[in-house]
């Protein structure tokens, strides 16, 4: 029996994937989380209360595997599986695979290179950062969230007090308030996302992709992410990186999605997600390119381990490249057509789209990488031709030729 704790967001997609493998099922739910536990239609579920209830009905249902199935199940997921003796992470270590900062305190320890950063949670505190601070632009985020939610990138002290301000004391998209907030250098290079899965503290490279960010209104926005058939010896140390940052975080077992920075200094971490990869993962474009898609590979770790154990031998050699696409409106408003959507169906690599807005409402938040606003996936063999096509929409997109806008009312 497999225990998946919060199964939203990309949650959803993995409790699909073991439903696939015929696997036995309970989604746990925290009590905060009751909405999900009522619309979720599994035949199993727990609201959890307390550990030992919760441990106790765990137990009876016979769970011999608990994982997170989302960022929001990431620490009940390791507690719970340390209580039964489950295979889980390093639980002295189990903070810092949520809080940024505890996250960069634990690679200084272990000897791994970070970016130079402190949470501040007074304008005191900040002040004495900004004092320090090696060089403008500097980031400000919040220790706990997602999506690059309230992250800004400030060119100057005023900007700075402008973004702690506004993020101090708000409630983030994990739901949490911002009791202190990371203040960060900025890394200057190219951004990549590694994911892995790992088992018994060896971890297998699943997938690795370029990402292309745009700074919009002091916002870094993530518009789309390129997969990588090949590793250049730079890309190959990114992957090392990563593989350490893991360890120095205690990461043994399941998912994880790290963001690493490649700067002419050398890899520097973002951030490591303990969890598979977010927000949309419809498999079908990532079998197109990998022969597997990240969700499916967590549960052959845990259903089929010899056949999972086999692919490290195996090498990273993917069949083609797969692109997603973070599609963005140019402005706000109410959208009244999806006029380019005629155009990408044309386009070289198109395979498919997902979580388009609907028409008649107002646009979602353009900023976060939620995925709101419609994703869309390309896959080909030539990585040359797709980067090729992802320029032409991101034209059509900043046209905005893409999403046509409106006022409220008939169009």
């Amino acid at each position: 029996m497999i225990a998946l704790v919060d199964p939203v967001s990309t949650g959803v997609e993995l409790a699909r994937a073991f439903r696939e493998e015929g696997a036995d099922c309970v989604h746990v739910y925290a009590a905060e989380r009751k909405a999900a536990y009522d619309d979720d239609p599994a035949p199993r579920r727990v609201l959890h209360h307390d550990p030992d209830g919760t441990e106790r009905r765990l137990r009876e249902l016979g769970v011999g595997t608990i994982m997170a199935a989302s960022e929001f199940g990431v620490t009940l997921a390791d507690e719970l599986a340390e209580r039964l003796g489950l295979p889980h992470h390093d639980p002295a270590l189990r903070a810092a695979r949520r809080d940024k900062d505890l996250m960069m305190r634990a690679l200084q320890a272990a000897g791994v290179p970070r970016p130079d950063s402190e949470s501040v949670s007074t304008a005191t505190a900040l002040a004495g950062f900004l004092d320090r601070a090696p060089a403008y632009p500097i980031v400000v985020k919040p220790r706990n969230s997602a999506g690059t939610d309230g992250c800004t990138v400030c060119p100057d002290r005023t900007a700075a007090e402008t973004a702690f301000a506004r993020v101090i004391g708000e409630r983030n998209l994990i739901g949490e308030v911002n009791e202190s907030v990371l203040v960060q250098e900025f890394l200057a290079g190219d951004q990549y996302v590694v994911n892995t899965v790992s088992m018994a503290g060896r971890h297998l490279l699943t997938e690795i992709y370029g990402e292309r960010i745009d700074r919009i209104d002091g916002v870094p926005v993530l518009r789309h992410m390129l997969s990588l058939r090949a590793l250049s010896p730079g890309e190959q140390e990114v992957v090392n990186y990563a593989f350490a940052c893991l360890d120095a975080l205690g990461i043994k077992e399941g998912a994880a999605h790290t963001e690493v920075m490649l700067t002419p200094a050398g890899p520097r971490l973002v951030e490591v997600n303990s969890r598979v990869m977010g927000p949309c993962l419809d498999p079908d474009p990532y079998h197109a390119a990998f022969g597997y898609s990240h969700q499916h590979l967590v549960a052959e770790r845990f259903l089929r381990p010899a056949e999972f154990e086999r692919r490290f031998a195996l090498g990273y050699r993917p069949a083609a490249a797969v692109a997603k696409v973070y599609l963005r409106p140019a402005g706000e408003g109410t959208l009244r057509s999806v006029d380019g959507l005629r155009l990408l169906r044309r386009m070289p690599g198109f395979h498919s789209v997902a979580r388009l807005p609907q028409t008649g409402l107002p646009v979602p938040d353009r900023y976060l990488t939620t995925g709101a606003s419609g994703i869309a996936f390309l896959v080909h063999e030539d990585t040359a031709l797709l980067e090729h096509v992802l320029e032409s929409l991101h034209e059509l997109e900043d046209a905005g030729e893409f999403y046509r806008l409106g006022e409220p009312g008939p169009s």
